[in-house]
């Protein structure tokens, strides 16, 4: 970005007898083709980031990828970025310079290595406050060629790697934090992995639930497609009509769409008769205005707006070189943008629970899913932020592993148990969620 931070480094790097370019974000090549591409650093602008500038450093990532790939090979090849939270990737006093965004940084880092074994990969956190330029450079350099662990944070106080601790999870005594009635808005509630968590929360504290979600639900189905319930038969009926669509992929388009009102009516009579009241609304949560104005008739209807449940969120596998900017903005958007959009739209509210559904892939990494780990990385961020901010509410986000259902096929089923990860029971996990 032009800072001193970047003079320093481009002279402690080119101190070492190393060709240094400094790329503009904007250009096509990560490289001045003086010299193969060994190394990429990416720094997070001393302005602060935004998604547009994620974006960027996964397509330098990407673009940058086959050279690092080859040169690690050959002998040596590094991959770092610098996030700027506070030198201990949120958890430390993550003060209103801390960058949010900028920590899914790591879940770009912690893909590629799974992606690019042969690169030495490394995600760097450095606290804005603490340190003058010069000495942030030192150690961000000294610490690219350092062997250790994936992820260190660097301050003028200390460095710093994370650790996984085993923790309980007892409610013993805890103070409900949601009374009957409460109104608690959820993303992603109708269906799925958060269907069940919401299932859980109307049998816990019967709260009235707004159920937010993509799938446009018509007042109820035509007599003619009451009584089919096969595949087969809806699909063959569909063939038959007028407004059918006429073609395969048009049949199969609304074929899903019916089946998804299908299981949003039945979620909304389950929620029903576990005691809380359910009402639908759909929205593109990466709309902001649109939520803007969904939230405020919830408000004028139901009354305030106590919790919120952001659990929506869309998978597009593919390795780093082959996935594109369309599914990149699409998995981000969906999981980042929409909690943007909803933390705006109840930033006057006094919420008593804030629950992000993120993923353990944020915390490890996944191959196919450097979008979904970045993104998730940047809900446990914000997650961070915002509990600060809100110190009277309860603010969670969990790094769910995979549950049996959800976006787990049978195909992903065999893969989990190939890797002896466990797959978490609907029941088991609606237990946790109410718990946590």
């Amino acid at each position: 970005d032009g800072s001193e931070l970047c003079t320093r480094i481009d002279e402690r790097l080119r101190a070492r007898s190393l060709i240094v370019h400094r790329g503009d974000w904007h250009g096509k090549s990560a490289g001045d083709g003086s010299a193969p591409l060994a190394a990429l650093v990416i720094l997070t602008p001393a302005g602060g980031s935004d998604e547009s500038f994620l974006k960027r450093a996964f397509r330098n990532i990407q673009m940058a990828g086959p050279s690092l790939r080859k040169a690690g090979n050959a002998g040596a090849a590094i991959l770092v970025t610098v996030s700027r939270l506070d030198g201990a990737f949120g958890f430390g006093t993550l003060g209103n310079r801390g960058d949010p965004i900028s920590g899914g940084l790591a879940g770009l880092v912690k893909t590629a290595r799974r992606e690019w074994p042969e690169v030495r990969c490394k995600a760097l956190d450095l606290d804005p406050q603490s340190m003058q330029a010069g000495e942030a450079a030192e150690q961000i350099v000294a610490e690219m060629f350092r062997a250790g662990p994936l992820e260190v944070g660097l301050s003028g106080r200390a460095r710093v790697s994370l650790e996984l601790a085993h923790a309980p999870n007892a409610s013993d005594g805890a103070h409900p934090p949601l009374g009957e009635g409460d109104v608690v808005i959820v993303t992603g509630g109708a269906r799925g992995v958060t269907g069940e968590a919401a299932f859980a929360l109307a049998r816990a504290f019967r709260p009235t639930l707004v159920l937010l979600g993509r799938t446009r639900l018509a007042d109820g189905e035509p007599a003619w497609l009451q009584d089919l319930q096969s595949e087969a038969g809806i699909k063959q009926a569909l063939f038959a009509r007028p407004d059918g669509g006429g073609s395969p992929k048009a049949v199969e388009a609304r074929y899903r769409d019916l089946l998804a009102q299908r299981e949003i009516r039945a979620q909304l009579g389950r929620l029903e008769a576990s005691g809380a009241k359910a009402v639908y609304h759909s929205v593109d949560v990466r709309d902001g205005a649109a939520v803007a104005r969904v939230v405020a008739g919830i408000r004028q209807r139901h009354g305030a707006i106590r919790g919120l449940v952001h659990g929506a969120g869309v998978l597009a596998d593919r390795r780093i070189e082959d996935k594109t900017e369309e599914q990149f903005e699409l998995v981000y958007g969906t999981k980042v943008t929409g909690l943007q959009s909803l933390l705006g739209a109840l930033a006057q509210e006094e919420l008593k629970v804030i629950a992000l559904f993120s993923s353990s892939t944020g915390r490890f990494g996944r191959i196919g899913q450097a979008d979904y780990a970045a993104a998730n990385e940047v809900l446990n961020k914000l997650a961070q932020a915002e509990s600060r901010r809100r110190p009277e509410c309860r603010v969670v986000s969990i790094n769910w592993g995979p549950w049996a259902g959800g976006m787990v096929t049978p195909g992903l089923r065999k893969v989990f148990e190939q890797e002896n990860v466990g797959l978490i029971e609907p029941d088991a996990g609606g237990e946790f969620f109410v718990r946590e």
